[in-house]
């Protein structure tokens, strides 16, 4: 019985394999099979790696676009404040009279 499943599984496995051998022949051997080969390796490499290297490049550019915006606008941007005074400063000069004065001209109340 053993016997027989081994040869009814070698028969589908030959014809399986002739299957195979006629649905994808034997490529003809010539001198440039191989360098016909990698040069159709290289090519489906390079579509590849082309989506990648250009994703790269346009991060690299808005990165220095990036650069240059905080390089170069930032501080123009920010200039020297307004006000170069404290709030005290402002304060004292709106008053010249300090406390003493005040109180010798009876101005308070």
């Amino acid at each position: 019985m053993e016997r027989m499943d081994d040869d009814s599984t070698n028969s589908k496995l030959d014809a399986l394999w002739l299957e195979y051998r006629n649905a994808f022949p034997d490529p003809e051997p010539s001198a440039n099979f191989m360098p016909n080969l990698w040069q159709k390796i290289e090519a489906r490499r390079v579509e590849t790696t082309s989506v990648f290297r250009r994703l790269a490049q346009a991060c690299v550019m808005a990165t220095v676009a990036a650069t240059l915006i905080i390089v170069v606008l930032i501080p123009r941007i920010q200039r020297e404040p307004v006000y170069t005074a404290t709030y005290v400063d402002i304060l004292d000069a709106a008053h010249p009279m300090d406390a003493a004065q005040l109180l010798d001209s009876g101005d308070v109340q």
